[in-house]
């Protein structure tokens, strides 16, 4: 199987027509094929236990990666799979790099690979950062370069998952792990950005792949700020779909 086919992209749309048409739109300007999953209602049996409503858009968020994540493995033969959510714009040459991507993440024999997050300020092109330390720089390419993030890099706007480490994820966070986090808040926390972006080797891409579309009603202010600033620093009308 060739590296062009050996993925699948998945993406998030919870209970939002207009952001899920958007990103049919995206992925089909790029060239791409891209499952839409429509995510997990407040009344899935899942949510039960969850004392709030907030809990339950955490749990629910959190159980709609996890439903992606199971159909990746267990529908498709794949060996990578990419997924993301609905309120991104996407580097018009996604599909071109993505041979590359591949080739780069199978070197550094990753788990996961932040392709957009959270970053409110631009890297500059140096050798090396305390907070980002510089992990790969692919030979004859001065476009990309890979670095490791820290534990509060949030973010799971597009991220890439070996096979491998899609059933790890799956086994370990799928089946009692929401119930213990319940018990035992801190310690475990139910949540996309705690977990699956940061087990395993990883690494994030620089320039970032998918950015936030700037479209975020956060109501707390610091995380609009940080949000607006990623969009603001990252964003480009000549490289991302508009």
């Amino acid at each position: 199987m060739s590296e062009e086919q050996n993925y699948q992209f998945y993406c998030l749309s919870f209970n939002n027509q207009t952001r899920k048409e958007n990103m049919q739109r995206i992925f089909k300007k790029i060239d791409i094929d891209c499952k839409i999953y429509e995510g997990v209602n407040s009344d899935d049996i899942r949510l039960s236990k969850c004392n709030n409503n907030n809990e339950k858009k955490v749990f629910s968020c959190m159980y709609g990666h996890l439903d992606m994540i199971n159909d990746f493995y267990y529908n498709t033969n794949k060996e990578y799979g990419v997924f993301c959510e609905d309120d991104i714009t996407i580097h018009k040459d996604l599909k071109t790099l993505m041979p590359n991507i591949i080739r780069d993440f199978s070197f550094m024999k990753l788990d996961v690979l932040l392709l957009g997050y959270i970053l409110p300020f631009k890297l500059k092109q140096i050798v090396n950062y305390t907070y980002f330390p510089l992990k790969y720089t692919p030979p004859n390419n001065d476009d990309f370069r890979y670095y490791n993030y820290p534990n509060d890099l949030w973010g799971t706007h597009m991220y890439m998952l070996s096979r491998e480490n899609a059933k790890k994820l799956f086994d370990k966070y799928n089946y009692g792990y929401a119930d213990d986090s319940l018990c035992n808040k801190k310690n475990l926390l139910f949540s996309v950005d705690w977990t699956l972006t940061k087990d395993g080797n990883r690494a994030m891409i620089y320039p970032m792949i998918a950015v936030e579309n700037n479209m975020t009603n956060n109501e707390d202010v610091g995380q609009r700020k940080s949000h607006q600033g990623t969009y603001c620093n990252h964003y480009n009308a000549d490289t991302f779909i508009i």
